[in-house]
């Protein structure tokens, strides 16, 4: 019966090297993760409160942007009916430049045929001035 008693010391003191370093390691993990847990609450607790700041300033400023956004549609459209205007405008002033550069050629050809009759003339003038005293 001593023997049993000495066999089932000495396997508890075996039991005890495995248990208890066990026991603090549970212990510990137990402890890291109950922080780990806390920690993600107040996290989460934080990201809520700062979505919820987030949704009220939003929510302020919504009416705000909607009614910029209705501006710059209308804005927009004025824009466009201006565009429609301007393009009219360019096509004109182009056929004005067309005519100006038609009447530019007009003007250079008949200063050509002047400089010539001008040539043409100049010549019996120039003898006529060799009478003249």
């Amino acid at each position: 019966m001593e023997r049993l008693a000495d066999t089932f010391e000495s396997s508890a003191k075996r039991w005890e090297l495995v248990v208890y370093p066990s026991m603090v390691a549970f212990v510990v993990l137990a402890v890291y993760g109950f922080y780990l847990i806390y920690t993600l609450s107040r996290d989460v607790h934080n990201m809520t409160l700062t979505l919820t700041t987030l949704t009220i300033s939003v929510d302020r400023n919504m009416n705000d942007m909607t009614n910029s956004i209705r501006t710059m549609d209308h804005t927009m459209v004025k824009l466009g009916n201006n565009i429609g205007n301007m393009d009219g405008n360019i096509q004109s002033m182009t056929q004005n430049v067309a005519t100006m550069t038609q009447n530019t050629n007009a003007m250079a050809t008949s200063t050509y045929y002047m400089q010539r009759n001008i040539r043409d003339v100049a010549r019996p003038m120039n003898i006529m001035s060799r009478f003249m005293p």
